[in-house]
């Protein structure tokens, strides 16, 4: 981990040189691009992301599941395991959806 390599007011620069470079249209962009291009390079970053997401209740659990990459139930055992109660007032429909977008994903995959 590169702790301290990269004060604030240089990444201010570096956000500001990839937006000027016309890559970017905001520092919002540029930032969201990153934490995708982590978060796949890390699924337990992800994961655990996730997880914490869901216990703050900013995603459903299956929206929650289908950014983690896993069925339901498998996401539930995440929560298990790291103390997160889980809600019990899903939509079917909702779930179905996550469901079925998840198994289309891992076709395409």
């Amino acid at each position: 981990m590169m702790i301290g390599v990269i004060s604030l007011d240089l990444l201010e620069d570096e956000l500001q040189a990839v937006m000027q470079a016309g890559n970017y249209d905001s520092k919002e962009e540029a930032i969201g691009h990153a934490l995708e291009v982590l978060l796949a390079a890390n699924p337990r970053l992800r994961i655990d992301m996730v997880v914490e997401l869901y216990r703050r209740n900013r995603v459903t659990l299956a929206r929650a599941a289908e950014v983690a990459g896993l069925e339901i139930e498998t996401f539930k055992q995440q929560l298990a395991e790291q103390d997160v109660s889980i809600a019990v007032d899903e939509p079917a429909d909702e779930i179905h959806a996550g469901a079925s977008l998840i198994r289309r994903l891992r076709r395409v995959s």
